[in-house]
Order: C-alpha cells, then sequence, then structure tokens
C-alpha cells in the first residue's frame, strides 16, 4: 500500500495541527495563535483527508493524538526544526556571515610591495 502525498499540506497547516496537538484542544490553539477555531479545524481536517488518516480523536473536552499523530507530530516537529535552521543558514550566507573567501593576485604585486604588507596567512 502507498501513502499518499498530499500537495496542499503549508507550514501553517503544520503549525496548527502541533499547536492543537500541544494544547490538547482546538480552542486552546486557537488563543495560542490568534486565529479562528474554525481555521484550525478546517486545516486539521483538510490534512487528514489528504493524508487519509485521522491524527486526532476528538472528544467535548478537547483533542488526543492517535498514534499516527503522535508519529505525524514527531516528523513534523523535526520538519519544521530543519525548516528553520535551512532559513537561518541561507539568511546568514545571504549577508556573508557564513561562507568561503577567495583571493586573487596577480603575480607582478605579489613580488612586489603588496607581498611584504600582507601577512602570511
Amino acid at each position: 500500500m502507498s501513502a499518499r502525498f498530499p500537495t496542499s499540506i503549508d507550514l501553517r497547516h503544520l503549525r496548527y495541527f502541533i499547536a492543537a496537538a500541544e494544547h490538547g484542544s482546538f480552542r486552546k490553539a486557537t488563543t495560542a495563535l490568534d486565529v479562528q477555531e474554525s481555521a484550525i479545524s478546517r486545516s486539521v481536517g483538510d490534512m487528514e483527508d489528504g493524508i487519509g488518516v485521522s491524527l486526532f480523536i476528538r472528544h467535548p473536552s478537547g483533542v488526543n493524538l492517535t498514534l499516527a499523530g503522535q508519529r505525524f507530530l514527531n516528523r513534523t516537529r523535526q520538519a519544521l526544526d530543519q525548516i528553520r535552521e535551512a532559513t537561518v543558514e541561507a539568511a546568514a550566507l545571504g549577508r556573508a556571515e557564513e561562507g568561503h573567501l577567495k583571493n586573487g593576485l596577480f603575480s607582478n604585486l605579489a613580488s612586489g610591495f603588496l607581498a611584504e604588507s600582507v601577512p602570511e596567512l
């Protein structure tokens, strides 16, 4: 049996899912994220439909993760951590805080005064 890969999951859906899992309630997650409960419920429901599995057991006082939901939560956290790290790394490279500097020098300059004024590396 092959797993379905939904093309419509975005980072917002994943943040909503994580918040609901951490707070044990869509309503409490809405307070933490400052969004409407219907947005979280719809996003999580769409994600569950796309994946083809229930991530939560819903009850009047909140939600609990299913086994699939627990595993999805672990993987989702790892994925978001890697995305955060990649973003920080790319931004640092873009600001030249990290990287390599290559210097070139014409041979006729290297043998003159410049050779004496540049310390050895």
